[in-house]
């Protein structure tokens, strides 16, 4: 890496304006505007030397990934986009050799910014310094802040084949072990363990509270990833009964890169993503958000899989083989997964399987270990791709079969996939033209349905950017794997249109907004004929300086639902709105302290019924010690509101951890997380106590997971062993 060589004369200089800047803030904002001028101008100098020569910590990576999932009702999984981060973090990439693919896993970066840094790589050679990125037109001051913990400036290197012996030698590898346990008692646990003796089928928990965890990586370089993943989920059993291999979830993986002609290999478990997911997007599968530019899937083909969700991910093997300008992808799946089943006659031992699958990956009661790997999956797909510089061409398939056959009733899944094998096929393209990019993907279903997805993005001047997204998914197309940009979690039954842009007026302020407006041409769960609906999203950052960082959020998302009024015949369609307002400030009160604070209010109308509100307030501490090394994080939320207009949080957690809670209610939300490093580079321990505070209820939670009380504690403790 490239190090910004600084005198000792220009650190005191630095630390001398960072310390007036914190304790004359408030007079700062009074002085004569030329002083004022001349002053910022000094001040973002030093601010800016200090901050190249940062190294990226955990904190970083938790306020990228809030952004990202800032904008998500539910809790997406992040873990891919975790390692990445933390990966490049510890090993920042070259800019001088990374390739598209390498950048796109920087999800917020856009396409011009990609592009920008493809095409300096192009004309202008080697990059000598990264202060280089301020040449480039589509970086601002805050996106290279954002960019510069992961990335360097180094002289190229000739690319050469994994050494097996080097990467033995060389390689790093990572233990994690965790535990955590909700502290209170839950009703599934309150039973004698002899309980099953006398009844067998009670349904309740068989294992214990304890939720255990292990994490194993290796890497070495880019070239060579190996690594396994075991769990046991609260209440599952442990070397017991059902679970007598131990844990109740494993996943093994092995990935080598740039191999002879092999661009991937990929043995174990993998995720496979073509296009723009429209017939298979496995993992992370980000939507709308406030990086409103970001609408571009990237980072496709195959790579591995380390995460805890036990459903959708592929088993198996998969390479990819790169001939000139052709990349060739194919890969071969088999796994089994959790059905619904009934036994019907227990003299017969017959079962009878109930048409659904189980997806939620718990196997704690008699009922859910039943289920558990009840149904096969075979699954076999292809892709092929053709690059240039500003163009890429593809086009793929992919076949699934199921030992069962899915059966679904509800007349809102008339058109749903149903069956027991599914077969989609696609083609891909993105095409750069000077300020405008286009991409899209163009599938159909094995029953005729047919997806479409085409976008365009405009530059229109340095400081603005436009992005248009049109999607028409048939109400029959029918696509198990698919994970595409949609206002609903399933790529079915929707056509839409998105607008989004991203302005900066002035230095340090920048303008991001979207207009989605969509239709569902069947009915949907909840909504019992044909509907429609619109979102509106605007934020107004503004950046003081490296120390203070606010923003302004209004969401606003209409769309239409069942009247629960009482009516005989047809139930009508009511509208619907929800409204959010946001107002976040990050600052800096020196090198070691970090404050944040939130205001966040919603509501929601339904009809004519009574508007339903929520309100949410919480200040953040991040402190790291100086004489130990010890760093704590903690938070104090007060919230009151409706659950129809519940608020999400994002929450710092233990390194490969996250939490993005749903706040409904009256209470109180605490936590605090605490990182101690044993040794350096070899030991560090994580604890994390998170406690939910209630007013209005002296009971909490339902069925098994029921509390009797009016608190709920959760501990988690992890440790990283290094070596």
């Amino acid at each position: 890496m490239v190090k910004i060589a600084t005198q000792n004369n220009s650190f005191r200089v630095a630390f001398y304006f960072k310390e007036l800047f914190i304790n004359f803030t408030i007079q700062f904002l009074n002085f004569d505007m030329v002083f004022k001028k001349i002053f910022t101008l000094l001040l973002f100098f030093t601010i800016i030397s200090s901050t190249f020569s940062q190294i990226a910590d955990k904190e970083a990576i938790d306020n990228l990934i809030e952004e990202i999932a800032s904008s998500s009702d539910e809790e997406l999984d992040y873990t891919s986009l975790y390692e990445d981060l933390y990966y490049f973090a510890q090993n920042p990439l070259n800019l001088n050799t990374a390739t598209r693919k390498d950048l796109e896993k920087f999800q917020f970066l856009n396409d011009f910014q990609i592009e920008d840094i493809l095409e300096y790589q192009r004309t202008a050679g080697e990059m000598q310094t990264i202060y280089e990125l301020q040449l480039l037109k589509s970086f601002n001051i805050e996106d290279i802040r954002r960019l510069l913990p992961f990335v360097c400036v180094e002289k190229k290197e000739d690319k050469q084949l994994p050494d097996f012996k080097k990467a033995i030698k060389y390689g790093r590898s990572n233990l994690f072990l965790r535990t955590q346990f909700v502290t209170q008692q839950q009703k599934g646990y309150d039973h004698d363990d002899d309980v099953f003796e006398a009844s067998p089928d009670t349904n309740l928990y068989k294992g214990n509270k304890f939720k255990y965890y292990t994490k194993y990586q290796f890497n070495y370089k880019q070239n060579i990833k190996f690594g396994f993943v075991a769990e046991k989920d609260a209440g599952e059993q442990f070397f017991k009964e059902s679970q007598k291999q131990g844990f109740d979830y494993y996943t093994v993986h092995l990935q080598v890169n740039d191999v002879w002609k092999f661009k991937t290999i990929t043995l174990g478990d993998f995720q496979a993503r073509f296009g723009q997911g429209l017939i298979s997007w496995s993992g992370l599968s980000t939507g709308k958000s406030s990086y409103v530019m970001n609408i571009n899937k990237k980072y496709d083909g195959l790579r591995k899989y380390s995460s805890t969700d036990e459903n959708k991910f592929f088993r198996g093997v998969g390479t990819t083989l790169r001939i000139k300008n052709f990349d060739i992808t194919s890969f071969v799946s088999y796994k089994y997964i959790d059905g619904n089943r009934t036994l019907v006659d227990t003299v017969t031992n017959q079962i009878d399987f109930e048409g659904s699958f189980q997806t939620t990956g718990m196997h704690r009661t008699p009922n859910e270990i039943f289920d558990k790997h009840s149904v096969s999956e075979f699954v076999y797909g292809a892709n092929i791709k053709w690059r240039k510089p500003s163009f890429k061409l593809g086009a793929s398939f992919i076949q699934y079969f199921f030992s069962e056959s899915i059966v679904k009733d509800q007349i809102y899944n008339e058109f749903a996939f149903q069956g027991d094998h599914g077969l989609n096929a696609s083609v891909d393209y993105l095409a750069n033209y000077k300020n405008i990019i286009f991409f899209g993907e163009e599938a159909i279903s094995e029953n005729g349905g047919y997806a479409l997805l085409n976008s365009a993005m405009l530059r229109l001047a340095p400081q603005i950017s436009l992005g248009i997204l049109q999607r028409h998914y048939t109400k029959d197309y029918q696509a198990y794997y698919a994970g595409a940009f949609a206002e609903q979690s399933k790529t079915t039954n929707e056509n839409g249109i998105y607008f989004g842009t991203e302005i900066h007026p002035v230095r340090n302020w920048k303008i991001s907004a979207y207009y989605d407006i969509y239709e569902f041409p069947w009915l949907r769960y909840g909504v019992d004929a044909p509907s429609s609906g619109n979102d509106f999203f605007t934020q107004i950052d503004y950046s003081l300086n490296r120390y203070v960082k606010m923003h302004v959020r209004y969401k606003q998302e209409s769309t239409f639902k069942t009247s629960s009024d009482d009516f005989t015949g047809v139930v009508p369609l009511v509208p619907t709105t929800k409204k959010q307002f946001r107002y976040h400030i990050t600052y800096s009160l020196s090198r070691n302290l970090r404050l944040k604070n939130r205001i966040e209010l919603s509501s929601y109308q339904k009809g004519d019924e009574e508007t339903e509100t929520g309100f949410m307030f919480y200040q953040d501490v991040s402190y790291k010690l100086r004489t130990i090394p010890l760093q704590l994080t903690a938070r104090i939320a007060f919230f009151d509101a409706a659950y129809n207009a519940r608020i999400y949080t994002y929450e710092n957690d233990i390194l490969y951890g996250y939490s993005i809670p749903g706040l409904s209610g009256q209470g109180i939300r605490t936590y605090l997380n605490l990182r101690y490093t044993v040794i350096k580079n070899f030991i560090d321990v994580w604890l994390r106590y998170a406690n939910y505070s209630y007013a209005d209820r002296d009971v909490i939670g339902s069925s098994l997971e029921e509390i009797q009380g009016n608190k709920k504690s959760e501990i988690k403790i992890q440790v990283r062993i290094k070596f």
